[in-house]
C-alpha cells in the first residue's frame, strides 16, 4: 500500500468530514424537531461523561499509535508496527472491559450524584456499550492515520453517520410516544449502531489490505528497537495526551453540572436549565464548530506528518505545516465568523426553528477563527513531542472556562449567555497560548499580506450580506441558502483575484484538482 501525501490525506479527511457533518446536521435537525431543546439537553448532559470515560480507556494511545506508526513505516520496521498494535490493543482492551463494568456498577451513584435531571438516566444506560466499540475503533483509526492513509477512517466516518442517522430515525420515532427520556436514550442507541458499522468497515479494510505483513512483506522479522524503548516511546506521547484529555474531559463532564446548577442559582427551573443547556450544547455549538470540518481534518493529519518531518530532522517541513495551518484557519475562519455572526438568528430559526438560540451563537462566532486554529496548532505540538505543553495550555483555558461559567451563568441578567461568553474567552486564551508555544519551538512565520487579502475578502462578504439580506427577521430558508451560496462564490472569486488561491494551489487537490485549476484560470487576474 502506497503512503499518501500530507495534502492528499488532509483533503480526503476534509471531504469525508464535510459529508458526515452535513448528514449530521440533517439528523440533528430531525432530532431537535422530535425531542426539542429539553430532549437535546438530556442527550448533551451525559455525552461529556462518555468523553471522560473514553479518555481513561484509550489512554492517549490513538495519537501515540499514529505518531509511532509514521516513524516505524518510514523505517521499514514491521516488527515494531506489530508490537505497537499488540501493546495498544492489550491496554485498550483491558481498560474497556474495566470501565464498562464500572459504569454499570456505578449507575446508582451517577443517577443520584452526577445527573442533575433524572430523565437523563436512560440515556446514560444506553451509552454504556458505546465505550468498548469506540475504544476498539480508535486503534484502527490511529493505525491508518499513522500510515497517512486516510481513506479507511474517512469511509468509516461516512458509513457510521449514515447508519447512525437511519437508526436514530427509526428508534426515536418508535420511542417518542413513551416520553423524552426514552426518546433521548433511543438517540444514544442510534449512536451505538453507527459506531458498530464504522468499526466493521475498519476491521474489514485492515484484514483485506492493511495488515503489517502486507505493508512490509520483506521487512526483517526482528525490530532494531527493544520492547522497553517502544513502551517508553508510547508512554512519552500517550501520558501527556491522556493527562490533557483527562483534564479536558473532566472539565467538559463538569460543565453540564456547573451550567445547570448556575442557572438554577440564577432562578431557572430544572426543565428550563436543561432546555437552555440543550440550546447551547446541542444547537449553537454544532453550528459554531462546523468549519472544523476542514481544520480538524488538517489537525488529524498534522500529527503523523510533523512526526515524520521531525524524525527526518526536516525543520523546514515543520515550519511549512505551521504556515499551512494558519492559512487554512484564516481562509475558513474569517468568512465563517462573519456568516455565523451576521446570520446567527436566521440560521437557528431556519435549521432548528428556534431563533432564540441565535444570540448564543452570535456571542461565540466572532472569535471562531481562533477556535478553528486551535486544533491544527495542537496537532503541530503533539507531532513535535510537545504534547505536555499543549496539555498545559488546554488546562489553563479549561479552568478559565469553568470559573467564568460559575461567575457569569449565575448572573440572572446573563444566564445561558454567560456560558457562551465563557466559552469564547477561554478559546481565545488557549489558542494564543498554543501559538506562543509553537513560536518558541519553530517560529511562527505569518504572511501578513496574504492574511490581509483574506481579511479584505471576508469584509467584502460581510458588506455583501448586509446589502443582500437587509432584514433577517423573517427570512426564508431558500433566501438564506441563496445568500450564503452567492457570498461563498464572491469570496472564492476574490481569493482567486487576490492570488491567495491559484491554479497551482488547487491542482494538488485529489481527483477534482484539474477541474478547479481550469475554473481558477478563467477568473480575471487569477493564475
Amino acid at each position: 500500500m502506497a503512503q499518501r501525501s500530507f495534502l492528499h490525506g488532509a483533503f480526503v479527511l476534509m471531504a469525508a468530514a464535510l459529508c458526515t457533518r452535513l448528514m449530521g446536521f440533517v439528523y440533528r435537525i430531525f432530532l431537535t424537531r422530535y425531542i426539542g431543546s429539553e430532549g437535546m439537553g438530556l442527550f448533551q448532559m451525559v455525552w461529556p461523561l462518555l468523553s471522560l470515560i473514553l479518555t481513561f480507556v484509550t489512554a492517549g494511545l490513538p495519537v501515540a499509535i499514529s505518531k509511532l506508526m509514521a516513524e516505524a513505516y518510514v523505517q521499514g520496521d514491521r516488527a515494531k508496527i506489530q508490537r505497537i498494535l499488540r501493546l495498544s490493543a492489550a491496554v485498550i482492551g483491558v481498560m474497556a472491559v474495566l470501565f464498562t463494568g464500572l459504569m454499570w456498577l456505578g449507575r446508582g451513584f451517577i443517577r443520584s450524584h452526577w445527573i442533575t435531571d433524572p430523565n437523563a438516566y436512560p440515556t446514560y444506560l444506553a451509552m454504556i456499550p458505546l465505550v468498548s466499540v469506540i475504544a476498539v475503533a480508535s486503534i484502527f483509526r490511529g493505525y491508518f492515520q499513522g500510515l497517512q492513509d486516510m481513506s479507511p477512517p474517512a469511509w468509516a466516518s461516512v458509513i457510521e453517520t449514515v447508519v447512525r442517522i437511519l437508526s436514530i430515525f427509526v428508534l426515536v420515532v418508535h420511542f417518542v410516544p413513551y416520553g423524552l427520556a426514552y426518546a433521548a436514550a433511543a438517540a444514544m442507541l442510534g449512536q451505538l449502531c453507527g459506531e458498530l458499522a464504522g468499526l466493521a468497515w475498519l476491521v474489514f479494510t485492515y484484514v483485506r489490505r492493511a495488515r503489517p505483513t502486507r505493508l512490509l512483506p520483506s521487512a526483517p522479522l526482528r525490530s532494531e528497537e527493544s520492547v522497553r524503548h517502544t513502551v517508553r516511546a508510547l508512554a512519552e506521547v500517550a501520558v501527556p495526551v491522556t493527562l490533557s484529555r483527562l483534564i479536558g474531559s473532566l472539565m467538559w463532564a463538569a460543565e453540564p453540572v456547573l451550567v445547570t446548577r448556575s442557572l438554577l442559582h440564577a432562578g431557572a427551573s430544572t426543565a428550563q436549565a436543561t432546555m437552555w443547556y440543550g440550546q447551547y450544547g446541542g444547537m449553537a455549538i454544532p453550528l459554531l464548530v462546523f468549519p472544523t470540518v476542514i481544520t480538524g481534518a488538517l489537525a488529524t493529519n498534522l500529527v503523523p506528518a510533523v512526526s515524520e518531518a521531525v524524525a527526518d530532522a526536516a525543520r523546514g517541513r515543520v515550519v511549512t505545516r505551521v504556515v499551512q495551518s494558519w492559512r487554512a484557519a484564516a481562509v475558513i475562519g474569517f468568512p465563517a465568523s462573519v456568516v455565523l455572526t451576521v446570520l446567527a438568528t436566521p440560521l437557528c430559526g431556519v435549521i432548528y426553528r428556534e431563533p432564540e438560540v441565535g444570540p448564543l451563537l452570535a456571542a461565540m462566532a466572532p472569535c471562531g477563527f481562533l477556535l478553528y486554529l486551535q486544533g491544527p496548532l495542537a496537532g503541530v505540538l503533539q507531532g513535535m513531542n510537545r504534547a505536555g505543553a499543549a496539555m498545559r495550555n488546554s488546562v489553563v483555558g479549561g479552568l478559565l472556562r469553568l470559573a467564568l461559567i460559575v461567575l457569569l451563568a449565575s448572573n440572572p441578567k446573563l444566564g445561558i449567555l454567560g456560558v457562551a461568553w465563557a466559552t469564547t474567552l477561554s478559546t481565545c486564551v488557549t489558542t494564543i497560548l498554543h501559538a506562543v508555544t509553537v513560536y518558541r519551538q519553530v517560529g511562527f512565520p505569518v504572511d501578513v499580506e496574504d492574511t490581509a487579502k483574506i481579511a479584505v475578502a471576508a469584509l467584502a462578504v460581510l458588506m455583501y450580506l448586509e446589502w443582500i439580506l437587509p432584514s433577517t427577521e423573517s427570512i426564508s430558508g431558500m433566501a438564506l441558502l441563496v445568500g450564503i451560496m452567492t457570498a461563498a462564490c464572491l469570496y472564492f472569486v476574490l481569493l482567486c483575484a487576490f492570488r491567495v488561491i491559484t491554479s497551482n494551489t488547487v491542482r494538488r487537490i485529489p481527483r477534482i484538482g484539474a477541474v478547479l485549476a481550469r475554473i481558477v484560470s478563467a477568473i480575471p487576474f487569477a493564475i
